[in-house]
């Protein structure tokens, strides 16, 4: 009797060491990992450059420097999602979900509560995390004067505002239209604010300003080949319309700038343009008296004012709702037609020109008979 009974006791203590070792090798698969999501990295590792309210995570991070950064903007590339969607956000509120951020995109201590999804954008979401109970007051306390419009901000937006225009059909990457949203980017290391911080709406211009010449397969007829170190072909004389550019115009008066011909004439020594030495920065009416001297002076006659109305087809739209069709196509089609003569014979394109001039001439001003 005693062999059997010797035999159950090696089963059980083998039985036992096995549980143990799987359960130590279930505890060490829970310990130092990133979730298989958007923008974490495979395995933690030091970031010493982490950015602001992510830092506490520099020596072993899952995160990246610029996924750091991103955090702490508003509708960044990240998710695109705009914290300011009932007014401004109190900046004490809005620090907490910077953290938020911080500790999901950052932290290598959340694997115990790593749970596996079926979802398009993410393989792997944290369910339950603990947080301490002051920690939680304290948010709620400094968000109690911010506004919101929902209680469950994973799902049920309307996200219809921030497709763009050419998803469709572009002429630039993902890359580099996240990078379009930025100041000082790497496109061009341009900064907006060289006279102090832009106004929010005059931005939004440049922003789209910047979209339309990166992304646009519609510029064909006013490309012109220049001899330049950093490209080989410019726009000339795009047709915008006139009420775009005076919303444009409306939009940056209360900005400042130092410049009325940004292409060139800039200080670079700081690896972004600032102002020149005898240049001292003004509102912008002061460079730019008018909506025309603007959109035609700004980037060396890019743009020309056009006096068409809206619906006439005759003008470029910067910005448009990808929902509705791209109205540039067409545009694009009539001026390559007048500019090849579609085919007609030699004389149809000069032609075409003096009957849009007269159209346009007509267009300033009645006549009386």
């Amino acid at each position: 009797m005693a062999r059997p009974q010797l035999l159950f006791l090696l089963a059980w203590v083998a039985a036992v060491g096995e549980a143990r070792h799987r359960s130590a090798w279930a505890r060490k698969e829970l310990l130092n990992v990133c979730m298989d999501a958007k923008h974490h990295k495979q395995e933690p590792g030091p970031e010493e450059k982490l950015h602001g309210q992510c830092s506490p995570w520099k020596n072993n991070a899952c995160c990246s420097i610029n996924t750091s950064h991103e955090a702490h903007r508003n509708i960044s590339y990240l998710y695109n999602f705009n914290w300011d969607h009932c007014g401004k956000m109190e900046p004490a509120c809005k620090q907490h979900f910077i953290q938020d951020t911080c500790l999901y995109e950052c932290s290598p201590n959340l694997g115990p509560w790593i749970q596996k999804v079926d979802q398009s954008w993410r393989r792997e979401r944290i369910l339950n995390v603990p947080l301490c109970k002051e920690d939680c007051e304290r948010w709620w306390e400094d968000c109690r004067s911010s506004f919101t419009c929902k209680s469950n901000w994973h799902k049920g937006w309307n996200w219809t505002s921030g497709e763009s225009p050419w998803k469709n059909n572009a002429c630039c990457s993902i890359n580099t239209s996240h990078e379009a949203h930025r100041n000082i980017s790497y496109l061009y290391n341009f900064n907006w604010d060289h006279c102090g911080k832009m106004e929010p709406a005059c931005k939004q211009h440049f922003i789209q300003d910047t979209c339309l010449y990166e992304c646009s397969p519609n510029l064909g007829p006013w490309i012109q080949k220049v001899d330049q170190s950093w490209r080989r072909e410019r726009i000339l004389n795009v047709p915008l319309c006139k009420e775009d550019c005076e919303r444009w115009w409306e939009d940056c008066r209360s900005s400042y700038t130092c410049k009325s011909n940004w292409h060139k004439g800039w200080n670079w020594t700081s690896g972004y343009n600032t102002c020149p030495v005898k240049e001292a920065c003004h509102p912008f009416p002061f460079y730019f008296p008018t909506p025309a001297h603007l959109c035609n002076e700004i980037w060396t006659h890019s743009y020309k004012v056009s006096n068409y109305s809206r619906g006439s087809g005759r003008w470029i739209q910067m910005w448009f709702d990808p929902a509705h069709g791209n109205p540039n196509e067409e545009v694009a089609k009539f001026y390559a037609a007048a500019m090849s003569g579609a085919g007609l014979p030699g004389a149809w394109p000069p032609l075409l020109c003096l009957a849009l001039t007269v159209h346009w001439l007509l267009s300033r001003a009645p006549f009386t008979f």
